[in-house]
C-alpha cells in the first residue's frame, strides 16, 4: 500500500514494483504490496 522514506532514504530507491495479479477476479484483497529496494 505505501513505503514511508526521509528524504535522504527516498534518493537512494532503486527500484519499485507493486505486487498484485493483473486480473481483478485473482486477487484476494483490494490491498496490494508495494515493493521498494533501497540501495544503502
Amino acid at each position: 500500500d505505501y513505503q514511508i522514506a526521509t528524504g535522504a532514504l527516498a534518493r537512494r530507491v532503486g527500484a519499485v514494483s507493486v505486487d498484485r495479479a493483473a486480473a481483478y477476479d485473482q486477487r484476494w484483497s483490494d490491498h496490494a504490496a508495494v515493493v521498494a529496494d533501497y540501495e544503502v
